[in-house]
């Protein structure tokens, strides 16, 4: 398997940090980030490495990142102008702020894989699969009844998990939910939005929430209005 420079500095880094870590395989490559399948102090990980700002487009971006404070009179600038510094900024928000939302959400008990380590634009975190195979995301598994029966409640539960502690998904959809051992899993995280700064909160969970129960709408009967009453 080949790797590049940025992956090879984030092994050097963690070995560094005396973690003990080896390359497995390549398990997907997106416009955002390449995931990686690696063996982290014994334990087989997910390491998600995100592309360098130059390489991806924010333009999307500011409906997610609306209401987000910086510190520095300097950071707020750039922000306020776009520029090359501006991009930069974002990205390291985009990480972090990932890493942040998984820590959190997990010990509030949401389906979402267990986060491990965070290390420059690499998050490692529990790898859904086995030596083998990666789990199949949402839309490539076929459900039985019950099955997506249990499916969207625990996802409802995820969402109002992250709804509770005031975020939104912003994202989510049967591509953004994996299927493992007969549980799904939320993954992808880093376009999450803080509801109580961003006043398109309301209008992007509805997309989410239709979303989901569109797709479950195949297998068992859904009731819209209803569901969105539990995120009054």
């Amino acid at each position: 398997m080949t790797i590049n420079n940025e992956v090879k500095n984030i092994i050097d880094e963690a070995k560094r940090l005396n973690h003990e870590i080896k390359m497995v395989s390549n398990i997907k490559s997106g416009k955002e980030a390449t995931v990686y399948k690696v063996i982290l102090d014994n334990q087989l990980v997910a390491m998600k490495v995100y592309k360098k700002p130059e390489e991806r487009s924010f333009k999307n971006t500011g409906q997610y990142l609306m209401g987000k404070y910086y510190k520095k009179p300097s950071h707020r600038k750039a922000v306020a102008k776009g520029n090359k510094f501006a991009k930069k900024l974002k990205h390291q928000n985009w990480v972090k702020r990932e890493y942040f939302i998984l820590e959190k959400l997990y010990t509030a008990g949401a389906k979402i894989p267990k986060p491990v380590l965070h290390i420059g634009d690499a998050i490692f975190m529990e790898f859904l699969g086995n030596r083998e195979i990666a789990a199949p995301r949402l839309c490539d598994v076929d459900l039985s009844a019950d099955e997506a029966k249990n499916a969207f409640k625990k996802i409802l539960d995820t969402m109002i998990v992250l709804w509770n502690f005031g975020i939104v998904h912003a994202d989510l959809s049967e591509y953004n939910v994996l299927w493992w051992d007969n549980e799904p899993y939320v993954i992808d995280f880093p376009q999450a939005l803080d509801k109580r700064t961003n006043p398109n909160a309301e209008e992007i969970l509805d997309r989410d929430l239709r979303n989901i129960t569109k797709f479950f709408g195949r297998f068992i009967e859904v009731d819209f209005d209803e569901i969105k009453k539990a995120f009054s």
